[in-house]
């Protein structure tokens, strides 16, 4: 039940970043870049929250490998935005998925 949980958070984090794609379609590409790059910080998984990596030693995540770890600020002028973990991982058949975890650990791109 955990995997399908993982895999379905990895096709709606798929399905948003088509639509966001979609969207920011006429930015030029070195717009988009530094915006993207100006609120994710590129973080080891030592510097992570300690929920975050229980998250990460979780069964849930036991046959994928963390990759990047990117600590994303939250975006001006949204209400009740909280910073964010973005983990890419690899698994053992070689496929690559990401999750969003906010600091408590728990997914949050269930909150979008």
């Amino acid at each position: 039940m955990k995997k399908i949980t993982f895999v379905a958070a990895i096709a709606f984090a798929g399905f948003f970043a088509t639509e966001a794609s979609a969207q920011t379609a006429a930015e030029t590409p070195q717009q988009t870049q530094a915006a993207q790059q100006g609120n994710k910080q590129k973080v080891t998984q030592e510097q992570l929250p300690e929920a975050v990596k229980t998250t990460l030693a979780s069964d849930v995540y036991a046959d994928w490998k963390v990759g990047d770890i990117y600590k994303v600020a939250p975006e001006a002028g949204v209400a009740d935005a909280k910073e964010t973990y973005e983990v890419t991982m690899t698994n053992a058949q070689g496929q690559t998925g990401s999750v969003v975890l906010d600091a408590e650990g728990k997914d949050a791109a269930e909150k979008e």
